[in-house]
């Protein structure tokens, strides 16, 4: 198995814990790492999820969700650069979306849950977003 392709089956065990938490609706799912050297690279999948009526289907672009394994799996896996992962639901009850986020640090090998207040810290004073607590993504 090459490098890449392990790092898209890392990413994978991630989407694959994290899509199950999903309700219907459509959800942004973003990640930034940054290299050692100062890289960033980013990437994002769009994820509906479709209600009950449809047996709660989930669908996805199939090369957009493997070039955000392939990102999110590299960045998990490299020693000394810094993932930020960040998921955007529309809300249950009402307009509007919300915000839930996680982040490995440099030396890490894990994603860690952020809870709404650090999101909220990191964000800056914007009032008009609505952070919620981060469920676990184990990824082992």
């Amino acid at each position: 198995m090459s490098r890449r392709e392990f790092a898209a089956a890392e990413g994978r065990k991630v989407l694959d814990r994290l899509i199950p938490e999903l309700h219907p609706g459509q959800h942004l799912l973003s990640v930034r790492v940054e290299m050692i050297g100062g890289q960033v690279v980013p990437a994002r999948v769009l994820i509906d999820v479709a209600g009950a009526e449809l047996s709660g289907i989930v669908s996805m672009e199939p090369s957009q969700m493997e070039s955000f394994a392939t990102v999110l799996g590299a960045g998990i896996q490299t020693s000394g650069s810094t993932v930020a992962l960040e998921l955007r639901s529309p809300k249950v009850n009402g307009p509007g979306t919300y915000i839930r986020a996680w982040e490995k640090s440099e030396w890490a090998t894990t994603l860690r849950a952020l809870s709404a207040d650090e999101r909220e810290s990191v964000s800056g004073d914007n009032r008009a977003i609505d952070f919620r607590q981060a469920f676990a993504l184990p990824v082992n």
